[in-house]
């Protein structure tokens, strides 16, 4: 190959080296791909053999009985910048991802060429990028390629940031089965269903508008409908859906087609106009339009005023859908019905997270309660004086970069480098998110006892340790109230994913009826928005004072919203009292 320098091989230490020089160069390439639509269509050189030993899709096209034979061979489906990254990590092992867009485009790559690795670290990706500007993209994403735990986590933000989803500008773009499942959940952080209904004016009016531009400029200006068939959309934008496999001609059905209806002699027998007229009026009616989303607001939940100074005065809505709004909104039994599909709900939505005064579901606000000291059940002196004082750090101490106080707090880029400085985050003042009993109950351990709770927060902190009740005397025991016995747990921090994050052994002395401070080994950051599980192992014979408790809590301006997920995740959880943290 003409430019090449000989000898290359002997500056290749590993075989990774070998193969980015192959697939920057070309050398020795034996097929092309030509890649995306024009004007952005590249051309690719790639190597059977290795490409094969990565994939067994690649294996069946260059070596089974229906070996692909055409050159240069179409990708219709991918964007050129993520087949380089597929054929980056095929070649070198190496993981290229530098954004949320490209990494669905790089899965959805990996998925149709059965690289399990690489999806698994596009979704590691995906989990770590979430936000609520991308929540709902991100659940599309998962819906299409059925990942069921990034589709609820999705759902979590959703839920827990209801308002920042329906306020950002991509949610105009998201596509309108996901406004109706979003509109339909029971959790949402809304001040009220007027949240819901705006939204809904702004994407009617954002689709209005995409519909009047594809009017003005229709695809066949730039060419045959052929032609424009075959095309793959323009690379993603961050606005832009990032993985369009239903759309790609490689997967549709009428691109396939297409061709070979231009062919058709004449006299070929079409379709008749009645046949056709059926097609198109079944697809009209099964298609979901905005008014799907509408049917699930909840307008009963609204006051008059609110329902008259708003919906009833919108186009979404016809004048005698409006007044039958209203007249059961005026009155429960009221003798005008709703109109057809409408939602008959008269209960407003849940809150995960209670943020303002309209929530249906108690915030419970709690103050920084005083440790409990051991030093004080044995005798010690009671005064304040005795509590250590940790220094609370000022206000121009705070992170911009994060948004947590003092460069302690480092995000998980940056924790090896900031160690150090995380383990100075006990300095800081001990702040306890206490879980009011609603309930109590006891619960007698027998042998081991585990108890969890998952909890998630909405701003980000530093995770210090859990606080536990200790045993209750029992009879048999013959201990009094002052008595005391040897407690044994063991407590662990977990992520979403399972991993443990930090733990600690407990062993001491302890006495009865006493809310104990746990102090995990190292200080944790917490990411907000992010799901954690608190685990504890009681290793000790005897009546713990248990009880059901309040899931929804805000220690200052921290809100803590507890049990999230499945209800197996969390269990006897009212064994974890408070959370300690600091920020």
């Amino acid at each position: 190959m003409a430019g090449v320098p000989t000898d290359w091989q002997l500056g290749c230490v590993e075989v990774k080296q070998r193969g980015a020089y192959l697939l920057q160069s070309g050398q020795w390439s034996d097929c092309t791909f030509l890649v995306g639509a024009e004007p952005h269509r590249v051309a690719i050189a790639g190597h059977k053999l290795v490409l094969a030993m990565a994939s067994p899709v690649f294996e069946a096209m260059f070596y089974g009985g229906m070996a692909e034979r055409n050159e240069p061979i179409p990708i219709l489906d991918v964007q050129p910048e993520a087949f380089r990254a597929l054929l980056e990590y095929i070649y070198t092992d190496n993981i290229n991802i530098s954004s949320f867009d490209k990494a669905c485009e790089l899965c959805y790559g990996a998925k149709k060429y059965m690289l399990p690795h690489l999806v698994k670290e596009c979704t590691r990706y995906l989990w770590s990028d979430l936000y609520p500007r991308n929540a709902c993209r991100a659940y599309e994403f998962a819906r299409l390629f059925e990942e069921n735990v990034l589709m609820d986590k999705c759902i979590q933000i959703i839920s827990t940031n209801t308002k920042d989803v329906l306020n950002d500008s991509s949610f105009e773009d998201v596509e309108l089965n996901t406004v109706i499942t979003l509109f339909t959940l029971d959790h949402l952080n809304i001040d009220s269903e007027l949240d819901l209904f705006e939204a809904a004016v702004r994407y009617a009016k954002a689709q209005d508008k995409r519909n009047q531009e594809r009017s003005i400029s229709p695809p066949s200006e730039n060419g045959p409908p052929t032609e424009k068939k075959s095309k793959s959309p323009a690379p993603s934008t961050s606005k832009d859906k990032v993985v369009n496999v239903e759309s790609s001609a490689e997967n549709s059905p009428e691109a396939v087609t297409e061709p070979a209806k231009t062919s058709e002699p004449a006299d070929q027998p079409q379709p008749g106009p009645s046949d056709e007229s059926k097609k198109n009026k079944q697809d009209v009616k099964d298609k979901p339009t905005i008014r799907s989303a509408i049917e699930k607001i909840r307008f009963l939940t609204l006051t008059p005023q609110q329902f008259a100074e708003g919906p009833a005065r919108s186009s979404l809505l016809t004048e005698s859908e409006a007044f039958a709004v209203l007249m059961n909104i005026l009155s429960s039994s009221s003798d005008v019905p709703m109109p057809s599909g409408f939602s008959t709900c008269r209960v407003p939505r849940k809150q995960l997270i209670g943020d303002g005064p309209s929530s249906n579901m108690a915030t419970l606000t709690v103050d920084t309660p005083s440790p409990v000291m051991m030093e004080q059940v044995f005798g010690a002196p009671s005064q304040p004086s005795c509590l250590p004082h940790y220094p609370r750090p000022s206000r121009h101490d705070v992170c911009p970069a994060v948004g947590v106080r003092h460069s302690s707090l480092v995000p998980p880029a940056g924790r090896a480098a900031g160690e150090a400085e995380l383990a100075r985050a006990a300095d800081y003042t001990k702040i306890y998110c206490q879980r009011p009993i609603i309930q109590h109950t006891d619960c007698l351990n027998t042998s081991v006892l585990d108890c969890s709770v998952t909890f998630m927060v909405d701003k980000n902190i530093c995770l210090l340790g859990v606080q536990v009740p200790t045993q209750a005397p029992s009879e048999e025991s013959g201990q009094g109230a002052g008595g005391s016995y040897c407690e044994l747990l063991y407590a662990h921090l977990l992520d979403a994913d399972g991993a443990r994050l930090t733990y600690t052994h407990y062993t001491s002395r302890v006495p009865f009826r006493h809310l104990l401070d746990i102090m995990f080994n190292r200080p944790v950051y917490i990411q907000r928005n992010k799901v954690y599980k608190v685990g504890i192992v009681f290793n000790k014979v005897g009546w713990y004072p248990m009880g059901t408790c309040a899931q929804q809590v805000a220690a200052e301006s921290v809100f803590f919203n507890f049990c999230i997920g499945q209800s197996s995740d969390s269990v006897r959880d009212g064994l974890i009292r408070s959370i300690i943290f600091t920020y």
